[in-house]
């Protein structure tokens, strides 16, 4: 991999309304120039219509570059307090590693400043002893001769006093071969003073400000308790029987919600949770009784660190820019170029709040953007010589920093639960390339060059936004159009989009795979969406047990299908197989009983198949296709239009289809592995239309727009903004 990008940034809003305020966050090791581009279409793939952008009046400027540091690592950070800047002391907590520290120290409590070197913490050594700090050595005064083995819950505790520091580690449980109980002490005069520094969980201060001695694991109950214990009382590994004074003890399985933890202790010093450390996890002390956060809080008192969270960079903007009232709504970037090198950072304009400028809304999933962020899994697994699609050194950087989306493993190998935008967003660009060709923004680029070609008006709004503002994000647009992979759904925006349709409204599903994972976004912080990939549904990692809820709103993760909302009961389709790389088919118009009228306005002036040499999988129907399906909600009238079957054995039927394992759930015997193309009418003049595929707007701007699959889209969306109604006369039926 390369040394690194020469220009980093991100901006904040996403998603902005015309007339209010856009920052642009920049690191860069040399001056950059900057300029704003409204984007149209950003694949120079010779089957399409090429780059298409146009340059908005923001004057080109040249900046000074910058680098801004990257503080990764979440951990707990409270208040200092006079009450606990006493010369006895003792600090318990249940701790299971994740990792081996791989020789550097890691902390579990502490109140240390490392560079300053003072203060005390309780940690790990660099080969996984249990050890204390204390005064102005690197060196721990005292650690155990016996490693804490990861994946094991222990129960950890340090006695500091004056004249002696005891230590105790505890096995929970402890069975009669292989324990590794132990302990140590170390007598004479020990210098723990930390007036002044914040208590920190799961790290300590390494230079003042930034982390150092991320821990990678889970952390339950810390507990500070004033004066000291001996080494027999310690080994009970029962805190609550010493006797002593509980000076602070964070509970985070109380408001497990929230952007803090509170302190059940006497001075109520709430700890902040920086980076989002994982919240709803089983404690050491959980039963297995129940598998909701919310109903067994105290067994659910434990956070898991990593050293590669990150869901706030905290950089300061480079460039504020207040968007002018008339600006047009649509997709736009920051241009950076400094030398060779450019990057493009988007973001996406609505029109002034309250009002709009379209009947129709393109829904651009800026939730399921988020998720793949930074997606780097293939780069690890291959290495970026190994790999056949085009990656930037911002997407190399994002690998080696382990910057991690959705799709991505922690460095400790557990799954990322959290993704934010206040970070670089290294795939989030408008040529981006994935390893199955366009993907998220620059395949719903097509969709948006298809309409500019075609003259027909359009807003944006993005999933933020409707997940903000319900079904209020979609008043006054006649058709909402979505992008090709509308993957991450939270309720809010189910309960807008079902809203809207019973309204009248009219829904142009032109993707695959879509209203899939149940979605959360922190109340408190609306930057970070939460998902817990269950134990079913196509995923890259699944969560341990007792872990299916999310933190951010307590509701059961894992696919909508299982919470009986399934797709087809919003769009007629829902996921049926994915296929990668494999080769995408075309569509066949279904056999129609004579006089169905149906839907046909779709198909008018299409003969023979629908297809067309889309950008993804070069087919109308790849990469991920969905199929109507009424045992899991496709409304009983809904039509099947055109059906895309005959897939290669690349495709193979979605796993929570699967009850047994067999060798027939290919493309080539499997007949659930199709795509359909779907109509279904809504009551009060709303309709539904869906594609069922990945690649259908890809192949939009195909052979200069002139194919079936831009046929179809431009019938289907000009019907739709005919405020006629729709009859669903059926002549074979002798109706009239």
């Amino acid at each position: 991999m390369t040394d690194g990008p020469t220009l980093l940034g991100y901006v904040d809003p996403l998603s902005v309304a015309a007339g209010d305020e856009v920052r642009l966050m920049v690191s860069a090791t040399s001056d950059y120039q900057v300029e704003l581009v409204r984007l149209v279409h950003g694949a120079d793939d010779p089957r399409g219509p090429g780059v298409r952008e146009e340059h908005v009046g923001l004057p080109s400027e040249t900046r000074a570059g910058r680098v801004q540091p990257l503080r990764s690592g979440s951990y707990l950070r409270a208040p200092a307090h006079p009450s606990l800047d006493i010369d006895a002391f003792t600090v318990t907590a249940w701790i299971t590693p994740t990792m081996p520290a791989g020789g550097e120290p890691r902390a579990v409590i502490a109140r240390r400043d490392a560079a300053g070197r003072r203060g005390w913490a309780l940690g790990l050594t660099g080969d996984d002893r249990l050890a204390a700090w204390a005064g102005g050595g690197a060196e721990p005064v005292a650690a155990t001769a016996t490693a804490i083995p990861p994946g094991r819950w222990t129960f950890v505790a340090a006695s500091f006093g004056p004249q002696e520091v005891t230590l105790v580690q505890v096995p929970v449980p402890e069975w009669p071969v292989g324990s590794w109980r132990a302990s140590a002490a170390a007598p004479g005069g020990i210098g723990a003073a930390a007036t002044g520094i914040p208590l920190q969980v799961g790290a300590w201060s390494a230079d003042g400000t930034a982390a150092g001695a991320c821990f990678n694991g889970r952390i339950d109950r810390p507990t500070i308790f004033a004066g000291t214990a001996d080494g027999a009382a310690l080994a009970t590994a029962a805190p609550e029987r010493l006797g002593l004074p509980v000076l602070a003890r964070w509970r985070p399985g109380q408001d497990a919600g929230g952007v803090t933890v509170p302190d059940a202790g006497p001075h109520g010093l709430t700890a902040e949770a920086v980076n989002t450390p994982v919240r709803g996890v089983p404690g050491a002390n959980w039963t297995g009784r129940e598998i909701d956060f919310r109903l067994a809080p105290d067994e659910y008192d434990a956070i898991h660190v990593h050293d590669d969270d990150l869901t706030d960079a905290g950089w300061e903007p480079r460039v504020t820019l207040r968007l002018p009232d008339d600006l047009r709504s649509g997709a736009y970037a920051f241009r950076l170029r400094a030398g060779d090198e450019s990057l493009s950072v988007p973001f996406f304009v609505r029109p002034p709040r309250g009002t709009t400028t379209s009947r129709v809304a393109v829904l651009l999933p800026t939730f399921t953007y988020l998720a793949y962020a930074n997606s780097h899994t293939n780069l690890e697994k291959l290495g970026p010589d190994g790999l056949d699609y085009a990656t930037t050194v911002q997407h190399q950087w994002s690998a080696i920093h382990k910057v991690c989306s959705l799709y991505d493993f922690h460095r400790d190998g557990s799954g990322c639960y959290y993704a934010s935008r206040l970070r670089p967003l290294t795939t989030l660009t408008p040529d981006y390339i994935s390893s199955f060709g366009l993907w998220n923004l620059s395949a719903d680029l097509c969709l948006l060059d298809w309409l500019e070609h075609e003259g027909i008006g359009y807003d944006v709004v993005c999933d933020d936004d409707l997940h903000a503002e319900g079904v209020a994000a979609l008043a006054g647009y006649d058709v909402v159009v979505t992008g090709s992979h509308p993957e991450y759904y939270t309720a809010q925006m189910l309960d807008a989009h079902e809203a809207y349709l019973a309204g009248g409204g009219r829904v142009m599903y032109l993707g695959g795979n879509g209203f899939y994972w149940v979605t959360g976004v922190s109340p408190l912080q609306p930057h970070i969406i939460e998902i817990r990939r269950g134990h079913t549904g196509t995923r890259g990692w699944e969560v341990p047990p007792g872990e299916t809820h999310l933190s951010t709103t307590g509701e059961a993760g894992g696919l909508w299908r299982h919470r009986g909302r399934a797709p087809q009961r919003h769009v007629g389709v829902g996921f049926a197989a994915q296929g990668g790389r494999g080769k995408g088919r075309p569509y066949r118009p279904a056999p129609r009983a004579s006089g169905d009228e149906r839907g046909a306005f779709a198909l008018s002036g299409v003969d023979g198949l629908i297809e067309a040499d889309a950008l993804v999988s070069g087919g109308a129907a790849g990469m991920e296709v969905d199929r109507v399906d009424a045992a899991l909600g496709s409304p009983p009238h809904t039509v099947v239009l055109a059906t895309a079957d005959g897939f290669s054995d690349a495709y193979q039927l979605a796993v929570e289809d699967v009850f047994q394992s067999n060798s027939r759930l290919g493309g080539t015997v499997e007949p659930r592995v199709r795509a359909d193309l779907a109509f279904f009418e809504y009551p009060n003049g709303g309709a539904v239309f869906s594609t069922g595929s990945i690649a259908w707007c890809t192949a939009l701007g195909v052979d200069g727009y002139a194919n079936p699959v831009a046929k179809v889209t431009g019938n289907v969306l000009h019907r739709f903004l005919d405020p006629a109604p729709f009859e669903p006369r059926d002549t074979s039926r002798g109706e009239r």
